[in-house]
């Protein structure tokens, strides 16, 4: 692509895959951008960048991960909650009734239904329930995407290297010259991974799960949203364990407040 065509670089990527930030870094290392500057918003995302009219003049996005796109970017293995919880936190803003909407249109008849009643921890116990089937549905069917430009996990790659060989490949690839020496790159770069604290939630959220059935040591909890709170709850239950959670609007902050809530179906 070079500026003289009218057609738009066209990005897909999940929900939650960091397609916004990817798009940033084209616009800023390219000869699109004035400067190199990377604007990270309080919550990590490029989201200011996407709204802005520079994106609207250069880019197109979507979720449709199709092949004919300019640039594709896929998910990795294990880290489905991480995409989750991103795109909770950085698209919805942490707005449980708009995130759950979006998804299920009926989901306060749904937990009326099954709970008569609307709290955090009624919400909670509902989302354990289906949230690896939306996992599942979300991303595991682009995992094996051979077409993807780069993934996810090549993002926080601790060879530092890495993406500035992936944004400087994509940035010819379109046809455009790249304007950014390789320290600003990486400069920026490691300043947006010190933003990104959804990363290896999953895993973080795994290895907790772990402690508390294999071990006794108290650990703090990983859970940083209600969405990783019902992973953990799932989690357990596939293990036996359930949680008395009837009230419970404040999930346990470390592994021994937790074991204290978990039993066992006779």
């Amino acid at each position: 692509m070079t500026l003289s065509q009218t057609s738009k670089i066209h990005v897909t990527w999940p929900p939650g895959c960091y397609g916004s930030y990817v798009m940033q870094s084209v616009y800023a290392y390219s000869n699109l951008g004035a400067t190199s500057k990377i604007i990270i918003d309080s919550t990590g995302s490029s989201h200011t960048f996407r709204s802005s009219e520079e994106k609207k003049k250069y880019f197109s996005f979507d979720h449709a991960m199709s092949n004919t796109s300019d640039i594709i970017i896929g998910p990795a293995k294990g880290h489905e909650l991480d995409y989750f919880a991103n795109q909770f936190v950085k698209q919805a803003e942490s707005d449980v009734l708009f995130y759950l909407t979006s998804h299920f249109p009926d989901f306060k008849f749904q937990i009326s239904k099954q709970w008569n009643n609307n709290e955090d921890w009624a919400a909670r116990e509902w989302i354990s329930f289906w949230l690896p089937g939306c996992l599942a549905a979300a991303y595991t069917n682009n995992i094996n995407n051979i077409n993807a430009d780069l993934t996810t996990d090549q993002l926080f790659d601790t060879n530092e290297d890495i993406f500035p060989e992936l944004i400087i490949g994509l940035i010819k690839k379109l046809g455009l010259s790249v304007n950014a020496g390789i320290d600003i790159i990486k400069t920026n770069h490691v300043n947006w991974q010190k933003k990104q604290q959804y990363h290896n939630l999953q895993k973080r959220c795994d290895k907790w799960i772990s402690e508390i059935i294999n071990s006794h040591e108290d650990m703090p909890s990983p859970c940083i949203t209600i969405l990783d709170e019902a992973y953990v709850q799932n989690r357990l239950r596939s293990y036996g364990y359930e949680i008395r959670c009837f009230e419970l609007n404040v999930f346990p902050k470390t592994s021994n407040e937790l074991r204290s809530l978990l039993y066992k179906e006779s």
